[in-house]
């Protein structure tokens, strides 16, 4: 298991969160293509350089909003994006985490349907395949590929795993998203042995509330730990800014 921080909103520069890894040493940061610093350092070709300064590996968290199983023109601009940035990122990007997007939601007397629920089959076609390419990308640059449940999902992507899971795909667990969504993928553990490649990990409560520093909220940790040990995962200790870090990386160390 490695044990990694997220690339903080607060900080304006990119070398500001390697040295609070350095500082908490921890193995190492997931940058995110979200921020525009990230994409910069990226294009500027300044982020290998702080990698062997500070000797720290990256993963990288792809657009939030990206969403492989929608219409192939939009996949494909997204496909040129992952392209681009984990071209930028051989060598020293590790793997690069993406979303399993909910996709459009029509709302009927306030209660929400998904339209990928109701033409899933047509659906799931294009989300694996989409996905493959999106992995073939990431294999082209030596990086692995991991997929992360969000904090809006429905029962439908119980079904989704389960295919997804058949094609020989890798994950991402957020445990904070899976307390939001009534831990539909801790339940679904019980059936298939997911394959985790990465944990974002921190405190979640009354199912509204996630990405709390530890001790903050009502999840046992200490479980969540004990899994990814299990899988030999990369850790992101997830919680999004430095006070938080400072306080959260130490409980974790003595779970």
């Amino acid at each position: 298991m490695k044990l990694g921080m997220p690339e903080l909103f607060e900080y304006n520069s990119i070398e500001d969160n390697f040295k609070l890894a350095q500082k908490l040493d921890l193995d190492f940061i997931e940058l995110n293509l979200n921020f525009s610093n990230c994409r910069e350092a990226l294009e500027k070709h300044l982020v290998l350089d702080l990698v062997n300064k500070y000797q720290k590996e990256v993963t990288l968290h792809f657009y939030d909003e990206a969403d492989l199983g929608t219409y192939d023109e939009v996949v494909k601009a997204y496909l040129d994006l992952l392209d681009k940035y984990a071209s930028l990122g051989r060598g020293f990007v590790k793997q690069i985490n993406i979303h399993l997007i909910p996709g459009p939601v029509v709302t009927i007397s306030g209660v929400k349907h998904y339209v990928y629920e109701k033409e899933y089959d047509s659906y799931i076609k294009r989300l694996i395949n989409n996905l493959k390419k999106a992995e073939a990308i990431c294999h082209k640059y030596d990086m692995n590929l991991v997929i992360e449940n969000t904090d809006t999902a429905s029962s439908y992507q119980v079904r989704t795993y389960k295919d997804l899971y058949k094609e020989g795909f890798r994950f991402c667990y957020d445990i904070g998203h899976d307390h939001l969504t009534n831990d539909i993928l801790l339940g679904l553990l019980n059936e298939v042995c997911l394959p985790f490649d990465e944990f974002h990990i921190h405190d979640a409560k009354n199912r509204l509330k996630c990405h709390l520093a530890l001790n903050e909220g009502e999840l046992d940790i200490a479980k969540y730990k004990r899994l990814a040990e299990k899988n030999n995962a990369y850790v992101v200790l997830e919680v999004k800014q430095e006070s938080d870090l400072l306080t959260s990386v130490p409980l974790f160390r003595r779970l």
